[in-house]
């Protein structure tokens, strides 16, 4: 008798247990309308209706679908503030600074870098031929820092701007390898 009260006691037990469980999930689907907007001429004259199905958050903003798009845009963004960044840090005109920001992010956007993907970089950056660049680092790392001086100095004018900006852009971006290797600028 005991035995089967027990048993009662933990089917029940059970049964509650399973009763009072709130098992309700919701999903997020956004709600959607099909939206009609004027549109107007140059003028400012009423021409036609543009309307199309558009989504919208719980919030009542118009949700967005192109993924690609967003993340281009936040690309484009973080290249036009690292665009003012270089100009600003190294005095060097938009231009310039748009052509280092650009290889910059490139080159960071790779994972697996190969010795040819750093001959591109040097060569879309600094606008000197990549041998000249691994010539004069090497004679840099016995204490001849004339080629390298050399190298700099076509860098600065492929850039624009002048020797001392571009010893600061080569630190700014090569620091520790230069440390590394033992070469001081």
């Amino acid at each position: 008798m005991k035995k089967a009260l027990m048993n009662l006691l933990v089917l029940v037990g059970l049964m509650s247990g399973l009763v009072s469980c709130n098992t309700t999930v919701t999903y997020y689907e956004p709600q959607w309308y099909y939206n009609c907007y004027p549109v107007y001429d140059y003028w400012g004259y009423y021409m036609y209706d543009e309307c199309y199905w558009e989504y919208y958050n719980t919030d009542g903003s118009i949700a967005e679908k192109d993924l690609v798009a967003n993340v281009a845009d936040k690309e484009a963004v973080l290249l036009e503030k690292l665009t003012n960044v270089y100009a600003d840090k190294f005095s060097l005109s938009t231009e310039a600074a748009s052509k280092v920001a650009k290889n910059v992010s490139d080159f960071t956007a790779l994972s697996d870098r190969s010795e040819s993907d750093l001959a591109d970089f040097a060569q879309k950056l600094y606008g000197v031929n990549p041998t000249e660049i691994v010539s004069a680092m090497s004679s840099a790392q016995v204490g001849d820092n004339a080629e390298l001086d050399s190298v700099i100095d076509k860098a600065s004018s492929s850039l624009g701007t002048n020797s001392e900006n571009m010893r600061a852009i080569v630190k700014e971006l090569h620091g520790k390898a230069l440390e590394s290797s033992g070469i001081e600028l």
